[in-house]
């Protein structure tokens, strides 16, 4: 099988560049919260985006479990952190995003737009709905402003984490770092 249609990898430079995406996305989602903060609190926009890109890379790039381990060290950092009331609903919320742009990316060549579209879609449905959970649980939104809020973000990470994430990921690859 094909290096890009593999669901996983183990090897030291994945495991590592893992931990250090990790890092560089607690630092991206640190600043892009508090500028969603002041723009317009209720959606996450600019933290949407940089979420979705990351995710995405961090699965292309890297594959499983490094996909878990970045997506978690941002989501545990941000719970430490006190990011958001809603930080919590960041683990589940990663994790089940991370997973299901590696199904996708398991199955499909990820060398068109279709492909990122379709990753994009589901890990953001799928991130979105914990973080919709959490608007409920912690901040007791109704459900009509939980739509919209989740729908917004949602929608806003899926066009573009699309868009960057392919640009990106073509970059890289014909660079040949990674």
């Amino acid at each position: 099988m094909e290096e890009s249609r593999k669901f996983g990898r183990m090897d030291t430079k994945a495991l590592v560049g893992a931990v250090f995406l990790g890092i560089v996305f607690v630092l991206v989602q640190q600043v892009a919260h508090r500028i969603d903060a002041m723009i317009n609190p209720s959606c996450v926009i600019i933290g949407g985006v940089t979420w979705a890109i990351f995710t995405g890379l961090v699965v292309l790039l890297f594959k499983q479990p490094a996909g878990l381990i970045t997506s978690e060290v941002q989501a545990l950092v941000a719970v430490a952190s006190g990011l958001s009331p809603l930080a919590p609903f960041f683990i589940p919320a990663n994790g089940l995003a991370s997973l299901g742009y590696s199904l996708v990316a398991w199955k499909l060549s990820m060398d068109k737009w279709s492909h990122h579209l379709l990753a994009q879609i589901v890990s953001n449905i799928l991130g979105n709905i914990c973080v919709g959970i959490g608007l409920s649980v912690i901040l007791h939104l109704p459900m009509p402003v939980i739509l919209i809020a989740s729908g917004i973000t949602t929608l806003a990470g899926i066009i573009g984490g699309t868009v960057f994430t392919k640009i990106i990921y073509d970059n890289v690859k014909k660079s040949g770092v990674i």
